[in-house]
């Protein structure tokens, strides 16, 4: 699957990304702001985004989900949530999510949010 990720934090888009390209997964682009996710999401049309449910800037949730389905209509967008952030993730699936991944990611996680998209 070709994957976009979406942190402020390089370090935690990093982890991400190393952890969806030992997977077997194509990351076709990283973006630390919500301008750039949308660029990137025009122009590579993901397959997944994961995507900081917090993303600096971007005000709620469901606006986040939201701008990006507008960019990318057939991706399954995850977001990226600290495991105390239960009405985030709820938010976030009420605007359209796919789903969450939680904070600390681990492997197993992510193999699991990859196969509930195929």
């Amino acid at each position: 699957m070709r994957v976009l990720v979406v942190d402020d934090a390089p370090v935690l888009r990093a982890i991400v990304a190393r952890g969806i390209a030992a997977l077997g997964h194509a990351v076709v682009g990283e973006a630390a702001t919500l301008a750039d996710a949308r660029t990137f999401a025009v122009a590579v049309l993901p397959d997944v985004i994961a995507v900081d449910g917090r993303l600096a800037g971007t005000g709620d949730v469901a606006t986040l989900v939201r701008t990006l389905q507008a960019a990318a209509p057939t991706a399954a967008i995850f977001v990226i949530a600290s495991l105390d952030e239960a009405p985030l993730v709820k938010a976030a699936r009420a605007a359209g999510a796919h789903g969450a991944i939680k904070r600390p990611i681990l492997a197993s996680q992510l193999r699991d949010v990859f196969e509930s998209v195929t």
